[in-house]
Parts: C-alpha cells; structure tokens; sequence
C-alpha cells in the first residue's frame, strides 16, 4: 500500500488514524483503497497489505456495487463532508462473506482523495428491528383488545340485559309468592347483575382511553368542578368544599371530567361517618398544576397504595359497597396520558388524598 504520509499531512495526522477506534479508509479517486487503519483491519477482516489491491465496490455486498460508481462520480464533482446512511440501508461485507449494517462519513483529502469512516452498527439495526417488531405485536394486540371490546360490547351486555329484565319481572310479579329467603336470592341477583353490566361499562371506558383523541382546549376548572359535583349530587350529609380562583388548564376536557368524577365518586361511595367532609384544593408548581382531593373517610394502608391503581382491584367486599374496581385504573390512565402523575397520601381512620399533577404546557 501507498505510505501514509504520502496521502496525509503531518505525523500527527497518521498517528490519530492508527489510533482511531472505527475504521478508516483512504479511497482513490478511481475507487482504489489506498489506505486503511488497523480498526479496519479488524472491521473486514484484511490485513493491512491486503486492502492495497481492492477497490471500495470490494467492501460492499455486490447488490449495492452497480449504484456506487455512480455516487463515487457524483461525489467526485462536489467534494465535501456528508454523513451516509441516513434513511439509507448501507451494508459492508467482510472477507469472509458476512455482512454487517454500517453508516459512512466522507471527507475529502488531497488529490482528489476521500477519507471513509465506517461505523459497524450492526447492534443498533438489531435493537431498532426488535423494536419494530414489539411495536409490530403492540399494534395486534391493540386490535385484538379494541375487538374484544366490540364483542363484550355487543354479545355481552344483551344477554344480561335480558337477565336483568327477567329478574326485574320476577321481583315486580313474583313477590309476594318468594317467601324471605327467595326474596334474597332475587335481590342479590338483581345486584350482580348490575354489578357485572357496570363492570362492562368500566371496562369498555378504560379500553377506549387513548384511542380516540380529544383535541386539548383551555378549562376552567372552576365551571368544571361545578358540573361535576351537581351531577354526582352529594347526599345532603357530605359537604364539598372547593378552593376559590380554580386555574384554568389545557387538557382534553372529557378526560378531566371523568378524573374528578372518579375521585369525587370514591369519596362519597366510601364514607364511613355520620358527616363526609371532602375538599378540593390545589397549588402551583413550576411546570404544573397540582391538584388534591381530601376526605374524611376509613382511609387506606399504605400497603394497598399501589393496589389500588390496578384493574379491578377494591378493598371492600363488593355486597357491601358496590365498585367495579375501575374508577382510579381510569384516572391513572388518563392522568398519566396527560403527562401527569397521581399518588396518594392516607392513614386508616384518618382520610385519604388523591393528588395529581397537569402539566401547564399539553403533551
């Protein structure tokens, strides 16, 4: 091969090639490989002696050899620095067949000589097919939960209806010949029944969270924490009372709705005394809104703050208070969309607080 220094100016520039950690490659004009650093040597298995008799098309799997001469040409009439591969599927080819995924900087050197640095980023297209290919199976299973949800939608829910029907029927018309026990069984029916149709709805509702887009809009938390707690209509034994100046926020507002009438709902379902205080307070953070909801109610142990979160999951026998288990999976889910988070603070006997966080710029 052609010395070094007959190609490159300056030891200095010799010496940081044979001590560089990718492989370089000096080119011809003619596409001549005229010089190459140990990296490259152990890049395409070479000798440094050997690569004096290839040419650069040598290097390259031979699909990619025909269209190459007619770069090096292109290149040849505007040298300067460009970085190869970008939205490319560039391959180089060792000597002993194999291949390996690669991207190319050129610069351009004296007499119409060019400097190929060549990265082997054979792990990187590697991680990104797995990454494609988990995106690929994140996408079926997207679709195979949003038909499923058209079929508990459909196939589920008219049967139960007709159950439910049917057991309405037989309370209203059948009373009087069930004696107490009969009457028990009818009521608990009745309950599950409703209890399962409820389940269905909750399901469906998370299911559709983050698949249809609402546009984000300004707000005002004031008006909307107004809507909600007339529509939940408190009994007249729990008091509500709501922070004054409420910010006004930008999220979608169906999701806002549903997280405050998740929290407010929980509130008011789990009461445990003759009077329910609940409070609706919040503060502001330097890249957020944080807002609270405060009980009086049995509280929770910290053991279950995780628990709770989850798909289904309840603290109490559902004979006893009626829940899907839901409510605070859908509030996650929504907040955490939102670019938000939501945690809790509680001590049995002593209340709980549910807070969340919105951002004050929408994701």
């Amino acid at each position: 091969m052609i010395a070094a220094r007959d190609i490159l100016n300056g030891r200095d520039a010799c010496w940081l090639m044979d001590c560089a950690a990718d492989a370089m490659l000096v080119i011809g004009s003619d596409g001549r490989v005229l010089l190459a650093n140990p990296a490259a040597e152990r890049l395409f298995g070479y000798s440094l002696d050997e690569f004096g008799g290839l040419s650069v098309e040598d290097l390259m799997p031979r699909r990619f050899r025909a269209a190459h001469g007619d770069k090096r040409a292109d290149y040849a009439g505007r040298p300067e620095y460009r970085r190869m591969g970008s939205g490319l599927e560039l391959y180089g080819l060792r000597k002993d067949g194999g291949e390996f995924a690669t991207d190319i900087s050129i610069s351009p050197v004296e007499n119409g000589h060019v400097l190929a640095t060549v990265y082997d980023v054979s792990s990187r297209k590697r991680l990104e097919e797995e990454q494609k290919r988990m995106i690929h199976e994140l996408e079926n299973v997207n679709e195979e939960l949003k038909n499923f949800a058209y079929v508990v939608s459909h196939d589920l829910k008219a049967p139960l209806r007709a159950i439910g029907s049917l057991a309405d029927w037989i309370a209203a018309d059948q009373h009087d010949r069930l004696d107490a026990e009969g009457q028990e069984h009818l009521r608990l029916l009745i309950q599950r029944v409703r209890r399962l149709d409820a389940l269905i709805d909750g399901v469906l509702r998370y299911s559709r969270i983050g698949r249809a887009h609402e546009a984000a809009s300004a707000i005002d938390l004031n008006e909307l924490t107004r809507d909600v707690i007339d529509s939940l209509a408190p009994p007249p034994e729990v008091t509500v009372s709501v922070a004054a100046d409420l910010p006004t926020v930008r999220a979608e507002k169906t999701g806002m709705q549903q997280v405050l009438q998740n929290l407010l709902s929980n509130a008011i379902r789990y009461l445990d005394k003759p009077e329910g205080r609940i409070g609706i307070n919040y503060a502001e953070q330097a890249d957020c809104w944080q807002f609270s909801v405060a009980d009086n109610g049995p509280g929770i142990e910290p053991r279950h703050f995780e628990r709770i979160f989850q798909l289904f999951q309840t603290l109490h026998p559902r004979d006893r208070v009626e829940s899907t288990g839901v409510g605070l999976s859908i509030v996650k889910k929504i907040v955490e969309q939102n670019g938000g988070r939501v945690w809790l603070e509680s001590s049995p006997g002593q209340g709980s607080t549910f807070y969340f966080t919105v951002p004050k710029t929408y994701p």
